[in-house]
């Protein structure tokens, strides 16, 4: 009889090309993704704590990847965040605010004049993938980490719908990211950026609103 670590695991058994076409695109997919996080991490890490003599090597000992990719992801291109706001914000608040624009839209959409079934919209879609998100937002790891990463894994999401067609959904994600990324840059005052109305129905709805202040005057140049 053979141990655990002396025997292969065999492959899967798949049964028809579409499915093992998707299997493969699934797994492209995960590695894009992987791929998008490793390089600005690895910077954070190399720039920051582990800046001190000997930080290479411990990275190459806990990731496996050689000193030469390390020393050259070290001085790449991705931008660093100067401090850590993200702690300053309520992502409740935020979640439940997507969760309440997803509602006015499927609201809006329900009382439209209707003489039979109605056809699937992108109106819907946009609200089918605010709620989505609003969960996503839920799960998440209330760190800095777990924020950027799920911003990455929407632009990637985003970067691969807007090349087959699905630019509606590619803008929410997008447009969701890209709120985060206020909020870790910007803190509370990225609340300023959202819709006052919706805000103010979330409030109303799902509990206090983090800067109840900011909804006296609607500020120009919202997001989502």
């Amino acid at each position: 009889m053979t141990s655990p670590d002396q025997e292969q695991d065999p492959a899967p058994f798949l049964t028809d090309a579409d499915g093992a076409l998707d299997r493969l695109a699934e797994w492209g997919e995960q590695y894009a993704l992987l791929m998008a996080r490793r390089d600005p991490l690895v910077k954070a890490a190399l720039v920051g704590p582990l800046a001190e003599h000997g930080g290479v090597r411990r990275a190459e000992r806990a990731t496996g990847l050689t000193p030469q990719t390390l020393r050259r992801l070290k001085v790449g291109g991705a931008p660093l965040l100067e401090r850590d706001l993200s702690s300053e914000v309520d992502w409740d608040a935020y979640a439940d605010y997507l969760e309440t624009m997803g509602n006015v839209i499927r609201e809006k959409l329900d009382a439209l004049p209707s003489t039979g079934p109605r056809a699937f919209t992108v109106d819907d879609l946009r609200a089918e993938l605010l709620l989505r998100i609003a969960d996503q937002m839920r799960d998440t790891e209330i760190s800095d980490v777990g924020l950027w990463g799920l911003t990455k894994e929407l632009r990637q999401e985003a970067a691969r719908e807007g090349g087959s067609g699905g630019a509606e959904a590619a803008g929410v994600r997008t447009a969701v990211a890209d709120q985060i990324t206020r909020f870790r840059t910007e803190g509370t005052a990225a609340w300023g950026h959202l819709d006052a109305a919706v805000l103010e129905r979330t409030h109303a709805e799902l509990g206090p609103p983090p800067a109840a202040r900011l909804l006296a005057e609607p500020p120009a140049g919202r997001d989502l």
